[in-house]
Parts: C-alpha cells; structure tokens; sequence
C-alpha cells in the first residue's frame, strides 16, 4: 500500500498543479478517486491524510475534501511534492526559490567564515578545478551553500536548504546553462574566498548578497526574455 498511496498523492498533486481542482473545491469522493486511480477507499485516505499534512487539501469527516491555497496553507513538503511533479510545474517557482536564497545566504556565508573560516576554504577550493559545465557548477554552487549553512551553527539552515534540493537540481538547467551565469559564479566563488583568506565574515556577508542578488537579475531578465519570445511566436 506505501507505493500505491504515494502514486495516488502524487497524482491528486499533479491535477491541482494543472488546475483539475481549484482552491476552495471539494476533490472528488473517496469512492469516485478509488475508481480512478484502481485502488481501495483504504489507500486513497491514507493519501489524502498526506497531502493534509503537506496542507494540499483539507479533510473533513462526513464532508468533501477541500482544495486548499498551497501558497498560503502549504508547508515545505509542498516544495518537494512540486519537483517531483512531471507536468505543470509553477516556474515562477525558480525566482522565489532565488528570492529566498537571496535573504538568507548573507547570514549563513557570514556565520560560516566567523565560525570556521578554514573549512569554508577547504570547500572553495575546490572550484578551481570545476568542470564549466552546467552540471559540475550547480553541484558544487549546492554543497558550497549547504556547507555554509552548516558551518552557520543554526541547524535550520541545513534543513531549509536540504528541503529545496530536488527542486533545485530540477532548476539547475535554468540556473547555469548560460556562460554568463557560469561566469557569475566563479566570480563569486572567488572574492568569497578572498574574505575567508582574511577572516572577514562582513565581508562574507556582504559579497554573497551581491552575488545572490546579481545571480536574480540575471535569471529575471532571462525569464523575461524567454517570455518575449514565446509570446511573438
């Protein structure tokens, strides 16, 4: 029943994504999403009972479950429900994930050189052997983030980042598939390590907030563009 249920919810997940039910409508019965899925009420209840918890829906006994805004009522496995998704995936999704980095990167980065300053520069040298390709960068550009977060001491850092991985590596075609993007990370990688050579956490600090920030200009005006030219198509 664990796979069959799981298949189930993540079914219910890509029909609310493509629009199948809206926020605020009652999915169908537990009778009715047995008969479409080909499983028993049993196993359709227990996958309903996830996507409450994730805050997908709202379950009530002897009334119809309710779709609910996910944006608003959802918590983070909401996140990894939508990376797993093969079909209608929210893209604006991609610039909040980089709105979100964006404030909390500064402080992880600061925290890192101030805490352990020698093992942050352990990790970025390792860059100076990467593969400029779109894969070998996204992989390092995540355990350089996780690295920081953990060196941060605040064990929800670490958390936050692991519960946004598999939507990242999704995204991470987006993300350094273009040189320029490629180009802004090593630059990065660079004058951070210049601030853990001199154990400045401000300047850790200060430097990955320019970067993230850059690194979501850039990514905007490249959604932007990408929007143009479907629209003149």
């Amino acid at each position: 029943m664990k796979i069959v249920y799981k298949q189930v919810e993540q079914g219910l997940i890509d029909a609310i994504l493509r629009g199948e039910f809206q926020v605020g409508t009652p999915l169908q019965s537990e009778r009715d999403l047995a008969d479409r899925f080909g499983v028993n009420r049993a196993t359709v209840r227990e996958a309903l009972e996830h996507l409450a918890q994730a805050g997908w829906v709202t379950v009530s006994e002897r009334r119809a479950t309710v779709v609910n805004d996910f944006w608003v009522n959802g918590s983070l496995d909401v996140i990894s429900s939508m990376a797993r998704s093969a079909e209608n995936f929210p893209q604006d999704l991609a610039i909040n994930l980089l709105e979100v980095r964006a404030e909390l990167a500064p402080h992880y980065a600061r925290l890192a050189v101030q805490n352990d300053a020698a093992q942050l520069i352990a990790c970025l040298a390792r860059a100076r052997k990467l593969a400029d390709t779109p894969s070998a960068v996204a992989k390092f550009d995540w355990e350089l983030h996780l690295t920081m977060a953990i060196l941060s001491g605040n064990k929800f850092y670490p958390l936050l980042l692991n519960s946004f991985a598999k939507l990242y590596f999704r995204l991470r075609g987006h993300f350094f598939a273009t040189d320029v993007f490629r180009a802004q990370a090593r630059s990065f990688y660079q004058k951070l390590m210049h601030a853990a050579l001199n154990e400045d956490p401000d300047a850790a600090g200060e430097i990955t907030r320019s970067a993230m920030n850059k690194r979501l200009h850039i990514f905007r005006r490249q959604v932007e563009e990408r929007a143009d030219k479907e629209n003149e198509t």
